[in-house]
């Protein structure tokens, strides 16, 4: 059995020193082709997040005076291989959430650039959604809440972003919990932020490479 299960679909820049705090992955077998790789723990299950691979490459790193590199992540899916289901449904595969341990900081424009929100928040869309059927005056009271606690505090650690990895169609990361305050980093210029990886599963291994081509023709229609 591998240490991990699947890897995320992006490289993210995270900050050396949040990686360097890590544990190494006990018995972890070398990931041909990645530099440094995360490995996501369950803290469900009080397994924590471990560093993979890569520890020499970030010191390396940090001597030349590198703030953050690009790091794969690493994780277990939390449902069978053969549970398909949990990859595509998202009512099925909410109870399976495994959440990490650990935050790491990372640029928000880079999370704008890898295309990873689901929809980009404006004030004229903020907090309108059909889940929540907010009015318009609480709507506008929320918006207004948040910006002026981000004027005031700048970015809080305590409410780190939500990437879910291999969320769309199973192949794709995105972000699950945090689209309100992306909307206000990228138009406050707020050049850092937390965030944190959950995880449920990942497409089966036979149906990655269509799922992917899919999801990059679905993309460029969107765009």
């Amino acid at each position: 059995m591998k240490p991990y299960t699947c890897l995320s679909s992006e490289h993210y820049p995270l900050e050396i020193a949040d990686l360097l705090c890590l544990d190494d992955t006990p018995d972890a077998k070398q990931i041909e082709g990645e530099a440094v790789v995360l490995l996501v723990g369950n803290q469900q299950k009080g397994i924590p997040d471990t560093l993979y691979q890569g520890r020499g490459y970030l010191l390396q790193q940090q001597k030349k005076g590198k703030k953050e590199v690009p790091a794969r992540v690493a994780f277990h899916r939390t449902r069978p291989w053969w549970d398909i289901l949990a990859a595509f449904c998202k009512p099925y595969r909410k109870h399976f959430f495994a959440s990490g341990t650990n935050i790491y900081h990372i640029d928000p424009f880079a999370i704008r650039a890898m295309g990873l929100e689901r929809q980009i928040r404006t004030k004229e869309n903020s907090y309108n959604c059909v889940k929540w059927n907010l009015p318009q005056a609480q709507r506008e009271k929320q918006y207004n809440e948040l910006k002026a606690s981000l004027e005031k505090n700048g970015y809080s650690d305590k409410y780190p972003l939500e990437i879910m990895l291999c969320r769309s169609l199973g192949v794709k990361d995105s972000l699950q919990q945090g689209h309100h305050r992306m909307m206000f980093c990228i138009e406050m210029g707020i050049r850092r932020c937390a965030i944190k990886f959950v995880n449920v599963s990942h497409a089966p291994w036979w149906s990655v490479d269509f799922l992917r081509r899919h999801y990059h023709k679905k993309g460029a229609k969107n765009g």
